[in-house]
């Protein structure tokens, strides 16, 4: 018998599917409306359970950490110095509920197949839409690309896209419609990531592709290789200039990170246990830092002594907890379903991507950055569902 209330159920979990896509679609365009998708997602997500009558939050091995991690935000803010600041930036947390909704509601291949390429079309657009900006007269000296984002963010979305991507590419049991369709990807996305001129990015995407090329196809060291060489060669002088600047000490950028690492290392030492709460620190940099500061941060450029000024040694020791986990995990996932040519490609780039923002955050708080994290724990959920499928298989 078909009661109002199953119709109901029915339409809310169509709503939330599409919201979904939505969400997918818009990772790499627009923070507002990807905001706005998150939003009725976990509107929809809710009601669906709570009408259905049914818990659907799959358990994950990161359950523990994640609330570490939660309870290191509360103890933060609750002992901030600024606690009403504190509770408010410290909603980031929320996000991590996108790596339970994909983890859980991602529950065969077709699905997960659906999600990476209403994920990764829009990228590749978007980063189409950068190499149409280069030919129509763009960036051009001392100036960097930008598509609808700050170049730096810009930089990150196509570093990920990129590493999800290539192992599409080389994977040898992929159709070959799908390695020519991720090749020619690759090509827009290539050309938008060098075009932002972001030394951060440039080091991610190289750590991703070493990591992609020893694990899968060491050939894959070759062109980038050649690549390298080709840009260090022929590139305009601020692109090799910015590219000179990483092992420069004394180069400005380099000399104002270090400046803002050691001074947040002081106030550190002033707030061990739970840090100062997760707020805004250009207030207490103008303290610390002295005279000779600019005054033009209000975060670290660095994952590690940023969190530990926020959040204190307990919650530095949380985080790090967190990523080794999540590494040990998405690396367990890609050498169980390393054969199949989605699930292995596709937690492989997860794997992969999540090291790119990690050697990313040595240098820019990647954290604290909305849209590069959504996508961190996007990938980490699909790649969660596609493990926990391939676990069923197996039995």
């Amino acid at each position: 018998m078909d009661r109002p209330l199953d119709r109901i159920t029915a339409k809310t979990a169509l709503v939330l599917r599409w919201a979904s896509y939505v969400f997918l679609a818009s990772a790499f365009v627009s923070i507002a409306v990807n905001s706005l998708a998150l939003g009725a997602m976990a509107l929809c997500w809710v009601l669906v359970m709570v009408l259905g009558k049914r818990w659907s939050v799959v358990p994950t091995p990161l359950d523990y950490f994640f609330l570490a991690y939660a309870v290191a935000e509360i103890l933060a803010t609750v002992f901030s110095v600024s606690p009403g600041e504190s509770l408010f930036l410290s909603r980031r947390i929320l996000l991590i509920a996108v790596v339970y909704y994909f983890a859980s509601c991602v529950d065969s291949a077709a699905e997960g197949k659906r999600a990476v390429a209403v994920l990764l079309g829009p990228a590749v657009l978007v980063a189409i839409v950068g190499v149409f900006k280069l030919l129509l007269g763009g960036p051009g000296e001392n100036t960097r690309l930008e598509i609808f984002q700050f170049y730096m963010t810009t930089s990150q979305l196509m570093m990920i896209a990129l590493l999800l991507i290539l192992p599409f590419a080389v994977h040898r049991s992929a159709p070959l419609a799908v390695r020519l369709a991720a090749g020619a990807a690759l090509v827009p996305v290539g050309i938008s990531l060098y075009a932002t001129v972001t030394r951060g990015a440039y080091l991610a995407a190289a750590a991703g592709v070493i990591l992609i090329a020893c694990v899968r196809n060491w050939k894959i060291l070759i062109p980038l290789a050649i690549l390298v060489i080709a840009i260090v060669l022929f590139a305009p002088p601020y692109v090799t200039g910015r590219l000179q600047s990483i092992v420069d000490l004394h180069h400005p950028e380099n000399e104002s990170r270090l400046l803002l690492w050691g001074t947040g290392l002081k106030i550190f030492a002033d707030h061990p246990v739970t840090g100062v709460g997760d707020i805004d620190l250009g207030v207490l940099l103008k303290q610390y830092a002295g005279p000779g500061y600019s005054g033009q941060w209000g975060h670290l450029h660095n994952v590690a002594i940023h969190v530990l000024v926020t959040l204190g040694a307990f919650g530095a020791l949380a985080v790090l907890a967190l990523f080794v986990r999540i590494g040990v995990e998405e690396w367990r996932i890609y050498r169980r379903v390393r054969e199949d040519w989605f699930a292995g490609s596709f937690a492989l780039g997860s794997f992969a991507v999540f090291i790119g923002f990690q050697v990313n955050g040595l240098t820019e708080w990647s954290l604290g950055n909305q849209m590069v994290v959504i996508l961190v724990w996007v990938t980490l959920g699909i790649t969660l569902a596609l493990g926990r499928g391939a676990g069923k298989e197996a039995r």
